[in-house]
C-alpha cells in the first residue's frame, strides 16, 4: 500500500467524515471506496498490440497515473 499526505478543504473533510459515518466505514476506507466505485477498471489483456501483456499502458506512462 502506498502512503502519502493529502491536504483537503475543511468542508470536504466534513462531507467525507459524514459520508463515512453514514456508510459505517472509517474515513480512510471511505476515501478509498469512493474512487474505486467511480473509476473504470484498467483491463489487462493477453496479446496486446504493443507486445506487453503484463502492465497496462496507462500504468506505464508515469508516476502520476492512477491505477484502478
Amino acid at each position: 500500500m502506498f502512503k502519502f499526505t493529502l491536504r483537503i478543504p475543511t468542508e470536504l473533510h466534513a462531507r467525507l467524515t459524514a459520508q463515512a459515518a453514514a456508510d459505517r466505514r472509517p474515513l480512510n476506507a471511505e476515501i478509498l471506496h469512493l474512487p474505486e466505485i467511480t473509476l473504470h477498471p484498467v483491463r489487462t489483456t493477453m496479446n496486446r498490440p504493443d507486445g506487453d501483456s503484463s502492465t497496462p499502458a496507462l500504468l506505464r506512462r508515469g508516476s502520476h497515473s492512477l491505477p484502478a
